[in-house]
């Protein structure tokens, strides 16, 4: 298997975003098309801190291609946090 690790735009390898607007949405719909244009038709995603968010909407897009994810930071929160 291929391991394909994409840096957030700003971060890591990654340069700078010329426009605004690049929250997990945008980030996991490009990721998407990224693994599609590297020609992966069956691939899976992992993410951890701010990547568990992107891995998390990918999974809610659901694009065929993605059959599984992993996260090691899932995104919930207890009702009594969230109050506060």
């Amino acid at each position: 298997f291929d391991v394909v690790i994409p840096s957030m735009p700003g971060y890591g390898f990654s340069g700078k975003p010329t426009q605004t607007g690049w929250d997990p949405i945008r980030i996991a719909k490009a990721w998407t098309v990224l693994m599609k244009r590297l020609g992966y038709n069956r691939f899976v995603a992992q993410g951890g801190d701010w990547g568990a968010l992107i891995t998390e909407q990918m999974a809610l897009m659901a694009p065929p291609e993605l059959i599984a994810i992993h996260t090691n930071m899932p995104a919930t929160i207890p009702p009594e946090i969230v109050k506060a």
